[in-house]
């Protein structure tokens, strides 16, 4: 019986909705519409009122929601103040302004994806120290820089737990998978994400260099390291993991509660996203 029990709930979850993919807003929204319902079902027939309150939760519970259609819903009618009090901001964690306008780092070291301060220059401080060069009218990774980068990226991929741990002052580091981005996590527990593992790769071996280089960037915020990370990655000619070579894209990214168009920086060989700039 019990068996037969587990077989009918697990094949009544939508694990693409919950556990560690259990989107807040959605969720939110389902409990208080099952709230309603219950008390206007309890006002005619307060037995009834119960079972569809217990039915409902257990509904939200296996399934992420209630209502079928809501990630639409949320998508359509959710104004991004009440998703940013879930930390679902759409402007939050995918852009990087190069001018320095208000910009949000697309890799937060911390995992705080905190706003750095607005009058960050991150092409200009990369200029100043080498790590890019004017090319026309455009600017690249400095060939010096890059060939240190490129070396560094390597040494990354022999030991990448352990400089995570590293940089980020961890003590137990695991790098995983989960739901298409990289997590580092410290003994299972989410610490930071990128795009990618390559992604990470890339700024990991681009920090001692940044350190080196730059004599305040012990003193600078997790996030606006981040941002200078952010910004170099924008100039990164090779993939660290298979060598191939990035190139940009438009592209749509979609959430339960958002569609965001971005131009993406992706590896034409691995296919591995290197960044994400919001459009």
């Amino acid at each position: 019986m019990r068996a037969i029990g587990r077989t009918t709930v697990e094949r009544l979850r939508q694990p693409e909705y919950t556990g560690e993919n259990r989107c807040p807003p959605c969720t939110v929204v389902n409990l208080l519409l099952a709230a309603l319902g219950s008390v206007a079902i309890g006002s005619l027939a307060p037995v009834a009122g119960v079972a569809f309150a217990l039915v409902a939760v257990a509904a939200i519970y296996l399934r992420g929601y209630l209502v079928p259609g809501t990630p639409e819903l949320t998508k359509r009618h959710l104004p991004d103040r009440v998703l940013r009090w879930f930390g679902k901001d759409p402007h939050v964690g995918t852009s990087v302004d190069l001018d320095g306008d208000n910009a949000v780092s697309s890799t937060d070291l911390d995992g705080d994806n905190a706003v750095s301060p607005s009058h960050l220059d991150v092409e200009s401080r990369l200029l100043s120290i080498g790590a890019v060069e004017p090319a026309g009218e455009d600017l690249r990774a400095a060939p010096s820089f890059e060939r240190e980068w490129r070396r560094a990226a390597e040494e990354v991929l022999d030991a990448p737990e352990r400089r995570a741990g590293d940089v980020l002052g961890l003590s137990e580091p695991g790098i995983e998978d989960r739901g298409g981005v990289c997590v580092v996590a410290d003994g299972g527990i989410e610490a930071a994400r990128w795009p990618s593992r390559e992604a990470l790769v890339a700024d990991l071996a681009a920090v001692p260099l940044l350190r080196e280089r730059l004599s305040d960037w012990e003193s600078l915020d997790r996030a606006t390291q981040g941002r200078l990370l952010a910004g170099l990655r924008v100039f990164l000619t090779f993939c660290p993991t298979c060598g191939g070579v990035p190139a940009f894209r438009e592209d749509t990214v979609e959430s339960c509660c958002r569609s965001v168009d971005v131009v993406t920086y992706d590896c034409e060989d691995c296919g591995a996203r290197l960044l994400e700039l919001q459009r």
